[in-house]
């Protein structure tokens, strides 16, 4: 019953999708505003249809209705109500729903925004169109709802590795970056459709990319915080695939974000800001059909499917509709100003953007290389990690380079003779501190980013410290200062943040160390400078799994580290193709990580483990989250 009534609903919010998109249409074609609002009252009734169906879908998932196709692939008896919930979007034809679920909520926002003339309307227009796509696709090819023949008395389950706090929350947050990409990428389409002459859309749009790049950032932070804790390799990016496709729109929107205040402040690099957010909503677009389509292989991604041909059509549709609609209109959306020099603020953030760019086109082409090769000589070849550290060393070096000097050049035609003058003590101080470092790293690669990362910092710092007491002497307090500055300071801090994520891989690349070992109960070794004992072992028994445990000590600099590394065997295959798995055991502390794996336990007695130590990976998760907090700052207190 609740089967049918779901597949109802998503059937008749479809329809409800086109006839807006119709109205929508035709009012703006016809400057009718009757029509305009049938196209906006469509919105409210696709969101309560929408909600109705979601809510159904999870009603079936967490009362394990294994009537229903989609919760016998992703639920089994033992699973708790959390996992259940999440299962959500642990599966094709869920995640779709919950994409679609989203972006009616973000399209319905969009009555609320302030009037433009016929802006809103056509950003709604388009919102409402692709909206439609992804109805469309669970209605006719991955419909959720779909009903068993005969009603099985256990589901396949949950994959285990998706049985994790961070992976709960993971794809849930990228969705809700991923998809808020489409409100700024309908307004700018929406401003060459309605030949909107000004920078409204930029100004409309401008909390919308602020708030994408706030949960893509999370969500690439809380990704490699679950390979880290689950996958048992010890590292936290292995340029996956499915992870390159969530980090090249972040790289693109970054790109944005800099050169957009070239918009809002001179009116400067109109169609190039156009250009780089319709790049960032396709590459969202290129993510969701890679990651659905079967045409990579990996850990993130969903299993084959025949919804690929439609996303062709669709990414063809729209990237084909927005080249059509650029050249047609480019007259209406030239820049209202010229950049007259070298040394300019927004000449500046066109370096910025290419470096940016340069990044995202070795990302793209080392993910779509292995289609490629396949195409051409029948065999899938992969680009390793190697590829990518080579390519993009150079580039973030540039970019850090960039993050410290491009604050202090000011708009329009800046001196060089002064900018040297404020960059030489902050330039000077890092050059010494970089002396000091010299004693105890011995790596140029780590020496380059520690100076430029001491530079930047101390630019930062100088820059707070004028600031500040320009503003006392105005008797301006402390309070005024951070309100009339904030978004200034907050840019600081989340560049402070990209800093110390730098540092945290660059040192945790170069110094980490790995070793295997293998001990039996009550005994030690020594490996490097510090020495393991195997304590004791243990094994439980629960309805899922059989785990076999270890208790093991660590003494490193007279201090004792217990950890509790585990092997879990699944009893029975479900949804897994891999039945064994790992739980890490890390001991975190500022200056390193214990890392400590339980590979196998022998036929012996002995047990079989791998431990990694790896330095400063703190400062990795530290500075992410301080840009995130900047960034949520800076979100929360924008008026516009």
């Amino acid at each position: 019953m609740l089967n049918s009534v779901g597949e109802t609903l998503l059937l008749v919010s479809f329809l409800s999708g086109m006839v807006g998109v119709a109205a929508l249409s035709y009012g703006i074609l016809r400057h009718d505003n009757n029509f305009v609002a049938m196209g906006e009252r469509s919105l409210i009734v696709i969101f309560c249809l929408l909600s109705s169906a979601v809510l159904i879908l999870i009603y079936l998932l967490t009362t394990k209705d294994y009537s229903n196709a989609y919760v016998t692939k992703n639920i089994s008896n033992d699973l708790s109500f959390v996992y259940s919930v999440a299962s959500l979007w642990a599966g094709q034809e869920g995640s779709l729903l919950l994409w679609s679920w989203i972006l009616s909520i973000y399209t319905l926002l969009l009555r609320f925004s302030k009037p433009f003339k016929a802006l809103i309307p056509s950003t709604q227009s388009v919102s409402l169109f692709i909206l439609s796509f992804f109805v469309f696709l669970i209605v006719f090819i991955e419909n959720p709802f779909e009903v068993l023949k005969s009603t099985p008395l256990n589901g396949r389950g949950l994959n285990p590795i998706l049985q994790n706090f961070y992976m709960a929350i993971h794809p849930l947050t990228l969705y809700v970056g991923y998809i808020a990409l489409t409100i700024p990428f309908a307004f700018a389409l929406g401003s060459i459709i309605s030949k909107d002459k000004t920078d409204s859309w930029i100004l409309r749009s401008k909390k919308w990319t602020y708030f994408s790049w706030i949960f893509l950032s999370a969500g690439l932070l809380l990704g490699s915080r679950w390979a880290y804790l689950e996958l048992g390799w010890g590292g936290y990016w292995a340029w996956d695939p499915v992870e390159n496709v969530a980090l090249m729109p972040w790289l693109a929107l970054t790109a944005f974000l800099h050169s957009s205040m070239a918009q809002e402040t001179r009116s400067l690099l109109r169609r190039w800001n156009i250009c780089l957010i319709f790049l960032a909503f396709f590459l969202s677009i290129f993510g969701t059909f890679i990651t659905r389509s079967g045409l990579i292989s990996s850990v993130h991604s969903f299993a084959q499917s025949s919804i690929g041909p439609y996303f062709i059509i669709f990414i063809l549709i729209i990237v084909g509709f927005s080249i059509f609609m650029y050249q047609k209109n480019k007259s209406t959306i030239l820049s209202k100003e010229d950049i007259v020099s070298l040394v300019s603020k927004e000449n500046f953030l066109i370096f910025n953007n290419i470096f940016f760019l340069v990044i995202t086109l070795t990302v793209f082409l080392g993910t779509v290389f292995p289609i490629i090769s396949e195409a051409i000589t029948g065999e899938k070849i992969l680009v390793g990690p190697g590829f990518y550290d080579l390519v993009n060393f150079p580039n973030v070096l540039l970019l850090m380079s960039l993050m410290s000097i491009a604050p202090m050049i000011p708009w329009k035609d800046g001196k060089v003779v002064p900018i040297l003058k404020i960059v030489l003590k902050p330039f000077a101080f890092s050059l010494l501190l970089t002396l000091i470092f010299f004693l105890y790293f011995d790596s140029i690669k780590v020496l380059i980013v520690l100076f430029l990362s001491s530079f930047v910092t101390s630019i930062i710092l100088q820059e707070l410290i004028v600031d500040f007491r320009l503003q006392l002497k105005r008797s301006v307090s402390f309070f005024e200062i951070l309100k009339i500055k904030l978004r200034r300071y907050c840019s600081f801090l989340i560049h402070f943040g990209i800093i110390l994520l730098i540092v945290g891989i660059t040192l945790s690349s170069v110094y980490g160390t790995k070793s295997d070992f293998i001990l039996s109960k009550g005994e030690t070794i020594k490996l490097n400078s510090y020495e393991i004992k195997l304590i004791n072992t243990y094994k439980k028994e629960s309805v899922a799994k059989s785990i076999i445990g270890a208790e093991l000590e660590l003494l490193d600099e007279e201090k004792i580290y217990t950890l509790y590394p585990e092997q879990n065997l699944y009893k029975y295959e479900g949804n897994r193709s891999i039945n064994k798995e790992t739980e890490v055991a890390i001991y975190n502390t500022i200056k390193k990580d214990y890392y400590i794996i339980l590979i196998d336990e022998l036929e012996d007695g002995r047990f079989n483990f791998k431990i990694y130590i790896n330095p400063w990976v703190s400062l990795l998760w530290i500075g992410s989250l301080i840009s995130i907090l900047g960034g949520i700052i800076i979100l929360l207190k924008r008026r516009d």
